[in-house]
């Protein structure tokens, strides 16, 4: 019987694990989070310190059960998830239903292979609750958006929810779009010239000055191209000088993703989840880092595995250090591989991406590239500058293995200054200015980490809970920010909620790492939300009720002589009109909102297609209906109206009766 118990996140590192421990170690995976906030209700209690109440999630109480079964036989447990945030909190929730009399180790890893599995349990300490209360907070604070906002935002806007984090992502989406939909494009002309040496070595230079978007239409264009070909062109300014070039740092998260949808067009959703198998199957160092630190031992093989692959000129003459960000963790390690002997792994995906973290890997420990860069200018008639720059590698150092890109520009001839030189060709070409790009996976990635906006381990759910509240959609290869994305966005920034502002939500971001090191208070942090929050509900509920007023009378109430008008309201379905005497005179008009004008449409009654069979309560004809799945069936118009017309009936006209489903209730186990 084993003496010890290993709780792992993931299944698909079980079987590895147990192979490094050996027969006196049990492994089980908690696949994930095993305990959480309740998702109906808040489960915070304000006024009680921010108290949240925790159950077992739905579907997990097998787990639970296992976990407490295996740990009772067990002397020791060991808790080895995953060295983040929520790893830390998934530990802790384990715990506490853990039987009071075993032994609790928390164990850290950054990789799955034997020695940092073995390392990991011989260090083995506590329980990170500064860190649990960082995650605690983060998700207190998620949850109290989520549950008082969302609604109120629905109910304004016809959008789904509002989140901490995700409205503030949605706002960097939205004014992107909104720019790109106000923009006016205006005329420019492009200006290059092909030159002539005296002994004909060529070079193709743009103008400079004057600058290209100053040159407004045709008329402006031609007198340039004139002059150009009447007055004498020469050399102004000649540059010439080696550059070098230091390597990239080794990946974090952030730039992972940035490389992955650069050199192979992935979105974040699938970077992260190949990065999780590459990590489960022991292949590189955990995939959630925003740390460039590679541990001393591994620079020392990575150096040695340059010196033999290529040759000591590719070795950097010195240990190559990265400066990280502010704010980041630098227990963690960079996202390299584990064994730089293994150069290919199976799976097309997973080598794809695997290849790249491995010359990331190896490169950030290489030599500088040299490359020597030229510049040239070109003056004409005192007055208009033409330039040239080019650039040819010397030596490619690190960029021998990171051979993603160009390395190098056109080749420029040597000039003298004051040398005349032969124009042979004038090209000009009418432009227009373009609109601000959309974001892609790439660059909304950076945007978001520059911005401070969420953490390496949310990076790709916060695209994904945009995509599916249907805030943003797929526009070839960006993201766009959609009607509703705009509408929402928009409702948040007028009603001045904090979590939309990016500085206040990058501030927040930095309260949840300084709980974690301790340097602040949970509750001083929970409190100070709270109360701007509050404000920022009560501005939005009156901006909402001022934004649904219209001055459109009620036709309905009109009639009958009251007095009401058309309040704007937003369902599931969309905008439409009901009447302001809805509740106190209980008038039930309703109508569509028209796309173009926004003025009211009465709704069309439905038409309805009869069957000859007939209702057996009141008589009338069945209506032919049609369910989900494009099946047919007969059903009473009173439905709604009559209990005893309730009921479906086949398209024969007999009725159609269904197995009542069985409740299965499955206790929760409590500590």
């Amino acid at each position: 019987m084993a003496k010890y118990l290993v709780i792992l996140e993931s299944p698909g590192k079980v079987n590895k694990v147990k192979t490094f421990l050996g027969k006196n170690y049990d492994v089980v995976a908690s696949v994930g989070h095993v305990a959480d906030l309740p998702s109906k209700g808040l489960n915070v209690n304000i006024r009680k310190s921010f108290e949240p109440t925790y159950d077992i999630m739905p579907g997990k109480e097998k787990v639970i059960n296992k976990i407490i079964n295996k740990a009772k036989k067990a002397d020791i447990v060991y808790l080895m998830t995953d060295e983040d945030r929520e790893g830390e909190a998934i530990s802790w929730h384990i715990s506490r239903y853990l039987p009071e009399n075993v032994q609790i180790k928390r164990a850290v890893t950054g990789s799955i292979t034997k020695n940092a599995v073995l390392n990991a349990i011989e260090n083995a300490s506590d329980i990170n609750m500064p860190m649990v209360r960082s995650y605690e907070t983060r998700r207190i604070l998620d949850r109290i958006v989520g549950y008082k906002c969302s609604y109120l935002t629905k109910t304004a806007t016809g959008g789904k929810s509002a989140g901490r984090v995700q409205s503030a992502a949605l706002k960097i989406f939205a004014e992107r779009e909104k720019e790109i939909q106000n923009f006016v494009p205006e005329e420019y002309w492009q200006i290059d010239v092909d030159l002539e040496k005296y002994n004909k070595e060529k070079v193709n230079a743009l103008l400079k000055k004057p600058n290209k978007y100053k040159i407004k239409n045709k008329k402006q264009a031609d007198e340039i191209c004139k002059i150009l070909n009447d007055k004498d062109i020469i050399v102004s300014k000649y540059e010439k000088k080696d550059v070098n070039i230091n390597p990239y740092p080794p990946f974090t998260t952030s730039t992972l993703y940035q490389s992955a949808a650069s050199i192979l067009g992935w979105g974040a959703k699938k970077t992260a989840s190949m990065a999780q198998k590459l990590y489960q199957d022991g292949y590189c160092s955990y995939i959630r880092s925003d740390s460039t630190y590679i541990v001393p031992e591994f620079v020392d093989k990575i150096r040695t595995k340059i010196a033999s692959k290529y040759d000591n000129s590719y070795m950097s003459s010195h240990i190559n250090r990265f400066k990280n960000k502010k704010g980041s963790q630098e227990a963690h390690e960079a996202i390299r591989v584990t064994d730089l002997d293994i150069e290919n792994v199976n799976g097309r995906d997973e080598n794809n991406l695997y290849k790249i973290i491995w010359k990331r890997t190896v490169a950030s420990q290489m030599a500088k590239m040299i490359q020597t860069r030229t510049k040239v200018e070109f003056s004409c008639n005192n007055k208009y500058i033409l330039s040239a720059t080019g650039s040819t590698t010397v030596f490619d150092g690190w960029r021998k293995v990171w051979d993603y890109g160009k390395n190098e520009g056109q080749e420029i001839p040597q000039f003298e200054k004051n040398e005349k030189v032969n124009l042979i060709n004038i090209n000009k070409e009418q432009k227009f200015t373009s609109p601000p790009s959309r974001y892609n996976n790439r660059s909304i990635i950076k945007t978001l980490e520059d911005k401070g906006i969420g953490r390496p381990s949310t990076y790709s759910s916060i695209i994904e809970t945009l995509l599916n509240r249907k805030y943003i959609e797929k526009k070839k290869k960006a993201l766009a920010a959609t009607e509703k994305g705009i509408r929402v966005s928009d409702y948040l920034i007028e009603a001045n909620f904090c979590f939309i502002d990016l500085d206040f939500t990058k501030n927040m971001e930095e309260n949840l790492d300084n709980i974690a090191s301790e340097n602040i208070d949970k509750t001083e942090v929970l409190n100070s939300f709270w109360t701007r929050l509050k404000e920022d509900i009560e501005s939005a509920k009156e901006i909402k009720y001022n934004r649904s007023q219209t001055d459109y009378p009620c036709p309905k109430c009109k009639k009958n002589g009251d007095e009401g008008y058309l309040v704007l309201k937003y369902s599931k379905y969309g905008p439409f009109y009901s009447c302001s005497n809805r509740k106190e005179k209980d008038c039930d008009y309703k109508a569509d909102v028209d796309p173009k004008t926004k003025k009211p449409i009465e709704k069309k009654k439905k038409e309805f297609e009869y069957s000859e069979h007939k209702c057996p309560n009141c008589g009338e004809n069945f209506i032919i209906r049609t369910n989900r799945k494009g099946n047919q069936f007969l059903g009473c118009r009173n439905f709604n109206k009559d209990d005893k017309c309730k009921g479906f009936y086949d398209m024969n006209g007999d009725k159609i009766e269904f197995k009542k489903r069985k409740k299965k209730w499955k206790k929760r186990k409590k500590k």
